[in-house]
């Protein structure tokens, strides 16, 4: 054989060898034995997790679209191999990945309010097991607050709106008690959420539902209870759109300028900070041309970020935010008003809205304001007239009944799991309330877990309840995740799907509660659709 025909049989050997190799190895290292889809390496629930948390915690996900997506997925696949204290965990970060993966749809504007009930409700039929288990109760309370102010956004149905808008408003009231300062054990780009970020969320809830009252008595209350704050990238951002809603646009600007600046270039929030100001030209530049080139830098700023907000398709500021009516317009004045401590001015606007005879204006006729518009303008106005002297006690009271709503004293459930029932009721379903917590959950082993009463279903809450996730269990986490991760790399082992904890790692995270929660699904009664729950405390 010539030389020429050797080097074809040598170059088709080893074609063959290293398609065979390459076969081989995508079995071994793919996920469950093969195929592109699958991760690369098939890791474990605890560092599936573990990763997800360090992505959050370093990096500008918020921003990223795909990202967020991506960990969405891999914590949902890596819900199904997880129990105890893991699975609760994936199920909490992933509904803190699809908040911010929707505010970023929202931004868009190009969603569905299907897919986003669909997301929403994914994520609550595992959440509504935290309450019982007594599992990160104020996280709970935070991602609810969360959930239902996104429904505020979303919903046009009044009552529908109104019910969600007061839901979320509850939520997030629990995490502000006497002696209590409520802080993330997580972090979301290097910074904790605080109960001041709380403070900041009530405010977004206001604004989606066009309460400005209460959105800058929210931003009243902050300022007082945080001076610090306010030199926050995410105080400026929220304090900046109230200021536009409110016809604000100039002192907006001059609280956004620095985001020019390097200052704020390592915030999370630098990019939304950015797109804030470059609305907030674009508004200016409709009555003045000289802004078009502060566009142009603010452009060139969020182009070099390279993130979500520097691409085509972000809605405008304007197109983002409530579109006021004129009345509208004028509630959000008196509320700045309020704000600013002028309470003389804001009660003037609200003479005129209201047709008083006291009216020095008259913009407006007493058609102009719808019923609720009205509510709102009484609101206001005994806001004000609390604040003010030489009011008589006969005025204020007068406006106490007119600010008052048939719908102030109407029930607002927060149980999520009633809730479920409920819908499932509304929508004819067969409602079974001894679904198999184990199904999905897993066993549950958690610090401090509560017991769950035979009598009367309620939850006893531990005598000492500590914090849900310790620096130890994190610490731990991230032992467990590193050496398994080592295993894999060194190929003498295979990674474990679901890591154990020794007696030893046992003894440093103290005591743990390990309960297993077994429902049993009885016969259930037409006229109660209830049925008993059997629980046993496990060893």
């Amino acid at each position: 054989m010539n030389k020429k025909t050797i080097h074809l049989i040598k170059k088709i050997t080893l074609t063959i060898i290293f398609s065979v190799m390459s076969f081989a190895m995508q079995g071994c290292f793919s996920d469950k034995g093969g195929g592109s889809q699958n991760s690369i390496l098939n890791l474990s629930p605890q560092q599936q997790l573990h990763g997800a948390i360090v992505t959050l915690e370093t990096e500008k996900v918020i921003y990223d679209e795909s990202k967020l997506n991506n960990n969405i997925s891999v914590l949902d696949r890596s819900a199904t191999g997880a129990s105890g204290q893991t699975k609760y965990e994936i199920v909490f970060f992933t509904a803190l990945y699809k908040s911010y993966y929707i505010d970023l749809m929202f931004k868009k504007g190009n969603f569905k309010s299907k897919q986003i009930f669909d997301l929403l409700k994914a994520s609550e039929s595992d959440l509504k097991y935290f309450a019982k288990a007594n599992y990160r109760t104020d996280d709970y309370h935070l991602i609810l607050g969360i959930f239902n102010s996104i429904r505020n956004f979303i919903h046009a149905d009044e009552n529908e709106k109104r019910m969600v808008y007061k839901r979320a408003k509850k939520h997030f009231a629990k995490l502000f008690r006497d002696g209590f300062f409520y802080t993330s054990d997580f972090k979301i780009g290097g910074a904790f959420i605080s109960q001041n970020d709380v403070r900041l969320l009530q405010i977004e809830n206001e604004i989606r539902y066009e309460n400005p009252i209460e959105a800058f008595d929210y931003l009243k209350k902050l300022d007082t209870e945080s001076e610090d704050f306010s030199d926050k990238a995410q105080y400026l951002i929220k304090k900046a759109q109230l200021l536009y809603l409110a016809g604000e646009i100039k002192e907006a600007l001059d609280l956004m300028n620095e985001f020019k600046t390097k200052k704020y270039l390592r915030s999370p929030y630098y990019d939304e900070g950015l797109w804030v100001l470059k609305g907030i030209y674009e508004t200016l530049s409709e009555d003045d041309d000289n802004f078009s080139v502060d566009i142009k830098v603010v452009k060139n700023l969020l182009k070099e970020c390279g993130g979500f907000y520097s691409k085509s398709g972000v809605l405008k500021l304007s197109d983002y935010l409530p579109k006021l009516s004129e009345t509208s317009q004028a509630l959000f004045k008196a509320s700045y008003l309020y704000y600013k401590s002028k309470y003389k001015e804001a009660v003037d606007i609200m003479y005129d809205l209201l047709d008083y005879p006291e009216a020095v204006q008259h913009k407006f006729k007493k058609q102009d304001a719808d019923p609720d518009e009205k509510l709102k303008a009484h609101r206001i106005l005994l806001r004000c007239y609390e604040k003010m002297k030489k009011i008589s006690s006969d005025k204020i009271e007068e406006e106490k009944t007119l600010a008052s709503s048939e719908f102030d004293t109407e029930e607002v459930i927060i149980d999520l799991e009633k809730l479920i029932e409920l819908e499932k009721k509304k929508r004819g379903e067969i409602v079974y309330d001894t679904e198999e917590v184990a199904a999905s959950t897993g066993e549950v082993s958690i610090e401090n877990t509560a017991e769950v009463s035979l009598d009367t279903k309620e939850v006893k809450a531990p005598a000492k309840k500590e914090k849900s996730v310790s620096q130890k269990a994190r610490e731990q986490l991230k032992k467990e995740a590193m050496k398994e991760t080592a295993a894999i790399s060194g190929a003498t082992t295979e990674v474990s799907a679901t890591a154990e904890v020794s007696a030893s790692d046992a003894k440093a995270l103290k005591t743990t509660a390990e309960v297993k929660i077994e429902e049993d699904v009885k016969s259930s009664s037409e006229a109660a659709g209830t049925a008993e729950v059997k629980a046993a405390k496990g060893n």
